[in-house]
């Protein structure tokens, strides 16, 4: 199977993670011999890898948003 059809198994929830950043960088990587994704750069360090189940790239950018909007409604709460 290519890649069009893997799954990512990992994803990093660290906070310092979630923002968009603009330069080129590696989003995919692999932790513990499966795919992971890093919303900021699989290269850098200070991961906090969860298990995703085995999404798709599709599925990934859902989740992505979700924690970036939930990180953005918790920042706000606290001002």
């Amino acid at each position: 199977m290519g890649t069009a059809g893997a799954r990512i198994a990992f994803i990093c929830k660290a906070p310092a993670h979630l923002d968009k950043n603009g330069a080129m960088v590696d989003h995919i990587t692999v932790h513990e011999k499966e795919w992971a994704y890093c919303p900021s750069n699989a290269r850098t360090d200070g991961h906090d890898w969860k298990p995703t189940g085995g999404v798709t790239m599709g599925e990934l950018e859902m989740v992505v948003r979700g924690m970036r909007e939930r990180s953005t409604g918790s920042l706000k709460e606290r001002s």
